[in-house]
């Protein structure tokens, strides 16, 4: 049964939504050389917002392990970090335990919990209310699953439509086990290397659907890794 929410969380969140915009990307990502929205142009796009609504999100962590992963001869020390999040207002208060986030980050130092948690922070907050970032929408590229539709958008038809891809053995099975793949890298360098050496070919010959999505996730990992990074500096 799901648990219902107080009505004061529910108007909240909609008075919080009602008056979201684009979040503005000013940040770059050094690995993969693309803009992003960091942890502060979210909170500075919302907390006022928040705080206008009455409305208080706090992290909870329920969860942190740390295990060593021995890789090429050289060891390095790994936490999984389990967080869920409360949602507050003067009238009532809801732990939502439904969108937990698990983060599996490489621990360089006190500041990589912190990264972690603001990095959790980000992601909720951003599905909590419906953040618009900017970014095309998959839907959006429904007509370019043919090989005409990637021509049109790339000048060659190297991507291939569903039906060729299934064909050549391209199916969904690769695409779940690169996805697998993207979410166990352990940093930077081993992420590019299931891109560029791993699987280059089904990659780049992915149906375009499959392909953004990958595209995304890529993107998404190596933020994280970025923001450890820079967390560690």
């Amino acid at each position: 049964m799901t648990e219902q929410i107080h009505s004061s969380i529910i108007q909240a969140i909609c008075k919080v939504q009602s008056g979201l915009g684009a979040v503005k990307k000013s940040q770059k990502n050094v690995h993969g050389g693309y803009m992003f929205a960091s942890t502060d142009d979210i909170y500075a796009e919302v907390c006022r917002r928040m705080a206008d609504a009455g409305l208080v999100v706090l992290p909870l962590e329920e969860d942190a392990e740390i295990q060593r992963v021995e890789k090429d001869g050289k060891v390095s020390q790994w936490a999984r970090v389990v967080f869920s999040f409360v949602l507050a207002t003067s009238e009532a208060t809801w732990t939502d335990k439904r969108s937990k986030r698990t983060l599996f980050i490489q621990v360089t130092g006190p500041q990589t919990f912190q990264a972690a948690q603001s990095y959790a922070e980000k992601a909720y907050l951003r599905s909590l209310f419906k953040i618009p970032t900017g970014d095309m929408d998959l839907d959006a590229m429904a007509q370019a699953d043919t090989e005409e539709g990637q021509t049109a958008l790339n000048g060659s038809a190297k991507r291939k439509s569903s039906y060729s891809a299934k064909k050549d053995g391209i199916t969904a099975d690769t695409f779940n086990e690169i996805r697998a793949a993207i979410k166990q890298a352990l940093n930077a360098e081993h992420l590019r290397h299931v891109k560029a050496e791993q699987y280059p070919s089904e990659w780049s010959t992915m149906p375009v659907k499959w392909a953004e999505i990958l595209d995304h996730e890529f993107e998404d990992r190596m933020e994280q890794f970025g923001s450890f990074s820079e967390a560690a500096e």
